[in-house]
């Protein structure tokens, strides 16, 4: 254990910039193509069959959480409930195949404002409350 780092804390540098990063994911991570529906789960007034879902889209998952983007911002610290419509992933074997929900809540946290091609977009980083 390097003095200063946490359990599961991996310290890297760039070779071009020399810039600290610190990773702090346990998990690996699996490149997917996934389009999903998701909506603001932790309000009063929750209703599913009422409520207005909003499109993203999936880029890569773990076991323990996901990234995806969307148009819209999310705050840190809400739970959302989503649910995958179309997915086309890349998983080594099938016990990483199952780390993909098909549906599922998620803490959001964190949110990073994104533009390409002159469009803005949303980048989401979102946890799994408990992993399966």
């Amino acid at each position: 254990m390097f003095e200063g780092h946490k359990p599961g804390e991996v310290e890297f540098f760039t070779m071009m910039q020399m810039i600290k990063v610190t990773e702090k994911r346990t998990d690996r991570r699996h490149e997917c193509e996934a389009k999903i529906k998701w909506t603001q789960f932790n309000r009063e007034s929750f209703n599913y069959g009422q409520e207005i879902f909003y499109h993203a889209r999936v880029l890569n998952f773990s076991r323990g959480g996901l990234y995806f983007e969307t148009e819209y911002p999310l705050q840190p610290g809400i739970t959302i409930l989503f649910r995958i419509e179309v997915s086309r992933g890349e998983a080594s074997n099938l016990e990483d195949c199952a780390c993909l929900r098909t549906i599922s809540l998620a803490d959001v946290k964190w949110c990073r404002d994104l533009v390409k091609n002159g469009e803005s977009y949303f980048g989401i980083g979102a946890r799994y409350p408990m992993h399966y």
